[in-house]
């Protein structure tokens, strides 16, 4: 289960003694350099979450998300709907991307993680997520909700925790809330 801040990282060349948090969502890199990357927070201790359709040369297919599995990681964020029912598959944790663009968007998000049985989301951007969040635990009580996107203070994380499970930033200096 996903709770609290979780530092999104835009840079993997950030140290992992200098993250606060046990939890990483790794939204960049490439196919040459992410073994190493993983490597390196999952022997700090830090539980991994890789962005398949961000790291170059990875296809979001069986074969790369069986490549993250083989590497450790704790599991795979993406925004398509079939590379999310592939990881489960795999037998590996997955967080879909969700767009909150308009109120049409929401509702035809909602009914696709009803019909999918998604498990665990990530509303974008963030400061969408309490009115999202209310829509979808009003239908599906058992789901792990993150929020993502234009988060930019404590206040705003105190409001978003009231309705979320956790919030994904890159705001360093949110990274330290308690």
């Amino acid at each position: 289960m996903l709770t609290k801040i979780i530092a999104a990282l835009w840079e993997s060349s950030i140290p992992p003694e200098e993250i606060p948090v046990d939890t990483i969502f790794l939204l960049t890199g490439n196919i040459m350099e992410i073994g190493n990357v993983t490597k390196k927070f999952i022997k700090a201790g830090k539980k991994v979450y890789v962005d398949i359709d961000f790291v170059a040369g990875l296809n979001p297919d069986r074969y790369g998300i069986r490549f993250l599995k083989n590497l450790g990681v704790t599991g795979v964020i993406t925004a398509k709907m079939h590379t999310y029912r592939l990881s489960n598959e795999a037998g590996i944790s997955a967080i879909l991307r969700f767009f909150a663009l308009d109120s049409r968007a929401v509702e035809k998000g909602i009914e696709q993680i009803i019909r999918n049985r998604v498990n665990a989301v990530e509303i974008l951007p963030g400061i969408a997520a309490c009115k999202v969040a209310k829509k979808l635990r009003a239908v599906e009580r058992n789901i792990t909700i993150v929020a993502a996107g234009l988060v930019d203070n404590e206040i705003e994380v105190r409001k978003l925790l009231d309705c979320v499970d956790a919030i994904s930033t890159s705001k360093k200096e949110l990274w330290n809330y308690k």
